[in-house]
């Protein structure tokens, strides 16, 4: 994959110049789009529109601000570059930042022990999760360009708004699919996780794991009103990892911004029960979610294509010991059960983690840094003219 010059000019430009932008395309499409759309007199995002104009939108996990920021399809590259040679640089920055340090396997130690403690005694299953916090001095399109090139089967997007910052993914998990002219919804069931080399059967935990995601998305659609139609467990390849993963088909009217809401978070990205699981994500995780876990996609002719936000990275231009580049959180998460062990719960999201970091790392002594090298905050600092 290689960015188009005009496009990586753009991107470039909506970078320093706080304008909202997306850069994404569809899985199995080489055919990569950009769009950008003038913020708002106080410098926010344009929120998701309520009407049915092209758009891509990103959510926060939990659903957990009041709107859906959004990125109308108003301008294409050219058009980006033109409104911001009109405006001065600088002009809106994010309003949240970067972690400076990463989650200490303590912390996790710490997360997994209580929450495996409760498991044992209720059931159930929570996704705890962890940040890897990278400085990187690639730029941002070579990262994309190695990034993508990898992750053709998935939707790869790269954007910028004043809401969310600057957050990069490859999601192989659809959250919805609508089809209006048929009044067809399709979704996916995607947890269980193993290493891309094992063979053989899956074990207990995974398949458990599974079942528990698949059941909660064809009730709730059922109960929803919607005819379901759940499809044989199969399995998805994502590069070195493999994960269960079951389709399921709803029919029968319904509102796709509604059903949006109701889906997310699924049981695949914070666990069962619900309100349990999220409760002691938001008690034991040391870190905010913001972007990671929610959902992002487009909208098109009133169709909306919406993916869980997984294998994705929240950054920031910075500087660190003399050198530019970005600082990066790179989120990843697995689902605990009663029988879960820490170790292979760890592995896990070192293996999800493995194809980014390599990418953000390169010879680590020359492109990047991770880990207790960041630990104090004031090492590093955000770049902002």
């Amino acid at each position: 994959m290689k960015i188009d010059s005009l496009i990586e000019e753009a991107v470039d430009m909506c970078m320093w110049k706080g304008i909202p932008f997306v850069f994404f395309a569809l899985p199995g499409e080489e055919d990569f789009k950009f769009y950008a759309a003038r913020p708002r007199e106080d410098g926010s995002s344009p929120a998701f529109r309520d009407d049915d104009s092209d758009c891509f939108y990103i959510n926060f996990f939990d659903n957990d601000e009041p709107y859906t920021a959004g990125v109308p399809f108003d301008m294409d590259a050219a058009g980006a570059i033109e409104y911001a040679n009109t405006i001065s640089c600088g002009a809106t920055v994010a309003e949240i930042h970067p972690r400076v340090t990463p989650t200490f396997r303590a912390s996790y130690h710490e997360a997994f022990s209580r929450v495996v403690s409760r498991l044992k005694k209720d059931g159930g299953k929570t996704v705890l999760s962890r940040i890897r916090s990278i400085f990187s001095i690639k730029t941002i399109f070579e990262i994309a360009n190695e990034y993508f090139s990898v992750t053709s089967s998935t939707f790869r997007y790269l954007c910028f708004t004043h809401e969310t910052g600057l957050w990069l993914g490859s999601t192989p998990e659809l959250l919805l699919e609508s089809d209006k002219s048929e009044n067809v919804v399709r979704t996916m069931a995607l947890a269980g996780t193993r290493g891309a080399d094992e063979s053989g059967e899956w074990d207990s935990k995974n398949l458990s794991e599974h079942g528990i995601v698949a059941a909660y998305i064809a009730t709730l659609l059922a109960n929803h009103g919607l005819d379901v139609t759940t499809g044989d467990l199969g399995e998805l390849r994502f590069i070195n990892i493999v994960h269960l993963c079951t389709p399921i088909e709803a029919k029968g009217l319904v509102d796709v911004k509604d059903l949006l809401a109701l889906l997310s978070p699924t049981p695949a990205v914070a666990g069962y029960p619900p309100e349990i699981a999220k409760e002691e994500i938001g008690l034991y995780e040391t870190h905010r979610r913001h972007c990671y876990g929610g959902y992002v996609g487009v909208r098109i002719n009133g169709d909306y294509l919406a993916f869980v936000n997984l294998r994705c990275a929240f950054m920031e231009r910075a500087s660190f010991s003399g050198s530019q580049g970005l600082l990066v959180n790179l989120y990843v998460g697995g689902g605990i059960m009663a029988d879960s062990t820490e170790e292979c719960e760890w592995q896990e999201t070192e293996a999800k983690s493995a194809t980014l970091a390599a990418i953000l790392l390169g010879d680590n002594s020359v492109t990047g840094v991770e880990g207790q090298t960041l630990l104090n905050p004031e090492t590093v600092s955000f770049l902002h003219t």
